[in-house]
């Protein structure tokens, strides 16, 4: 590793401590550029980007569950990104990541906890820094029945700016968006693009990846996510997702609107609160009719 590498290092860990200390987040955006028409459109043909992944682990001889760099370059590839292996080869995006996993507190006699921080940092030869983002897992409940390494685990993959990493990528480089419109963008194509699932009692066995796996939990951590940032641009995503066939689906985007309170969605919400199969359901969509702007 080079000097240059290892000073980039130091400097996005540092950011990261920092930034969990500020936010109290599982994730920490740094100030994003605005970006100029000329730049966008520079941009907009940008295709192939070199990623660079330093990863370590706490575990024993430095063996770590996670498929993080295979995962990562798929993300990208999905995204419509050529991932060049080789830095000498031409490329016109960077993606540089800093993976840790690090030993957390002691629950029993042989079982630990575990932290996962990863550090994003993209970037253009041309125009410069892109996208700055920290983003933080850890154990939490040891008496699950899922160990704290491998639930640190599962959290990191389906957190939202981790799974939809790709669409941020995409939707910076691609659209010009910032951060919250390109995980909103992201949610829409979680919404109108569910994954195909095998089938056992078919006889289908197929291998499954994390998309398809964590699927479901990455949905409603992004739904939750959209609805934290009060964004209203993810109002009319949010709203069709209100005849959701799947009521946890129903429940929370009920919830994410009365976070962002749209006048725009009151009918559709009057509609669940109304006649919504399930009992949960009509009673958040009614809260969230209450807590509209000009209800009575």
């Amino acid at each position: 590793m080079g000097t240059r590498q290892r000073a980039l290092n130091r400097r996005l860990l540092a950011c990261a401590i920092l930034g969990c200390l500020i936010s109290g987040a599982t994730v920490a955006l740094a100030a994003e550029p605005t970006l100029t028409d000329e730049q966008v459109r520079t941009l907009s043909g940008a295709k192939a980007i070199y990623v660079d992944v330093a990863a370590s682990t706490w575990m024993p001889r430095g063996r770590t569950l996670s498929d993080f760099a295979p995962s990562l370059r798929t993300k990208l590839a999905s995204a419509g990104f050529s991932v060049v292996r080789d830095q000498a080869d031409p490329h016109d995006l960077t993606l540089k990541v800093v993976y840790r996993e690090e030993q957390g507190r002691q629950y029993r006699i042989d079982t630990y906890g575990t932290g996962i921080t990863c550090v994003v940092h993209l970037e253009h030869g041309g125009i410069g820094p892109l996208l700055d983002l920290t983003i933080q897992e850890s154990s939490t409940y040891p008496e699950t029945a899922t160990p704290p390494y491998l639930e640190a685990l599962e959290k990191f993959i389906a957190n939202p700016y981790f799974y939809l990493l790709g669409d941020l990528v995409k939707g910076r480089v691609v659209s010009g968006l910032d951060t919250t419109g390109a995980l909103i963008e992201g949610l829409r194509r979680l919404a109108e693009h569910e994954p195909v699932k095998s089938d056992p009692l078919k006889g289908e066995y197929l291998m499954l990846s994390d998309e398809v796996m964590f699927f479901t939990a990455a949905r409603e951590n992004v739904i939750q996510e959209v609805g934290r940032l009060k964004d209203p641009r993810a109002v009319p995503v949010l709203t069709g997702l209100l005849g959701h066939a799947d009521p946890r689906v129903r429940l929370l985007a009920v919830r994410a609107l009365r976070s962002i309170s749209p006048v725009e969605s009151r009918a559709a919400i009057a509609r669940v609160a109304q006649q919504d199969k399930d009992r949960e359901v009509r009673q958040a969509a009614a809260a969230a009719l209450d807590g509209l702007p000009g209800s009575p």
